[in-house]
């Protein structure tokens, strides 16, 4: 598990950014962060964020997820913007990432809030 911490957002341009390739279980990034997700496959994959937080003692997710995961479907060839959302983090601010299939395909950018 590689703990990813976000990349500084800057007001000018200049600020480089750390490209993080998929792995297919538990890369963390920071709840509250900015990700700039890109598929470069073939298929789509999904790409899971863990959630950490529960409303009135339940934990979000869906059928598809289970509790406590967020999906997100990126499409072959595509990029997507997913804000994690800051109080979706466990007891140190992380949230887990998981990518189904050929995780190497997928590579992702953290951005500081």
């Amino acid at each position: 598990m590689v703990d990813y911490a976000p990349d500084p957002q800057a007001s000018t341009s200049g600020t480089l950014g750390n490209m993080r390739t998929g792995t297919a279980s538990a890369d963390t990034v920071a709840a509250g962060c900015l990700l700039l997700v890109q598929n470069s496959g073939a298929g789509s994959h999904n790409f899971d964020l863990g959630v950490n937080f529960s409303y009135d003692g339940l934990n979000p997710g869906s059928a598809a997820t289970g509790p406590g995961k967020r999906r997100f479907v990126i499409a072959a060839g595509t990029y997507t913007w997913i804000r994690v959302r800051s109080d979706a983090g466990d007891a140190n601010g992380r949230c887990s990432v998981t990518i189904d299939g050929t995780a190497s395909e997928v590579r992702y950018w953290t951005i500081g809030e």
